[in-house]
């Protein structure tokens, strides 16, 4: 099991990207430091990872989910609806032996039918498709009692968040502010890289 988030950061350097990111989709791998710095904050501030269930909701090649296998969780669940990728999180999770505790499925979250302890997601921030992130905090609350959601930042959003999540039956117990360096990752990227900010909500279910 990985001790520290030094050696989490550099197992998750494994983790490859999308081999072709699909822009309606919003899809980008999240560098290994902050996948790290989330999964470290998920483990040690609220151990709701080891001997956890836990399903990653839009797991793209697979970089949470397998964070959480490699530092402890009983089993993970990784489920994106990019067939493609899906196939590459299953050969990672090969190469960091890791398979026998991962599996990765093909589905559209609105349909899972997935349980677990804890879902960890960086859905699509709506950028491309209005209200897609949505779905993605419906979903989580329907899968397990604690969700932590990766999100854009700004405080517009956080209200928005806050007062959606109570709609369908959660609460926002703790938001942690991040910050994302991204490399280019579509066409029309120019920059060396860009920088945003980013929210990783706690969201706890107080409706059954």
């Amino acid at each position: 099991m990985i001790s520290s988030k030094v050696e989490l950061e550099r197992r998750l350097e494994e983790v490859g990207s999308f081999k072709r990111p699909k822009l309606f989709f919003e899809q980008y791998r999240l560098p290994a430091p902050v996948a790290a710095e989330i999964l470290w904050y998920v483990h040690l501030r609220h151990n709701d990872i080891v001997g956890r269930i836990v399903a990653d909701l839009g797991c793209g090649t697979g970089i949470l989910a397998l964070g959480a296998a490699l530092l402890g969780a009983e089993y993970v669940v990784g489920l994106d609806i990019d067939a493609t990728a899906v196939s590459d999180a299953r050969k990672t999770a090969m190469k960091l032996g890791m398979d026998l505790k991962a599996d990765f499925l093909v589905g559209d979250v609105k349909f899972s039918g997935l349980k677990a302890d804890v879902v960890l997601q960086n859905p699509p921030f709506g950028v491309r498709r209005r209200e897609a992130d949505r779905a993605f905090i419906i979903a989580g609350l329907s899968i397990a009692p604690k969700v932590y959601s990766l999100h854009k930042g700004g405080e517009s959003v956080r209200r928005f968040i806050s007062k959606f999540v109570g709609d369908v039956g959660g609460k926002v117990d703790e938001v942690l502010p991040l910050k994302i360096k991204l490399p280019p990752t579509y066409h029309f990227h120019r920059k060396r890289f860009y920088l945003f900010e980013a929210d990783l909500y706690r969201i706890v279910r107080v409706k059954q």
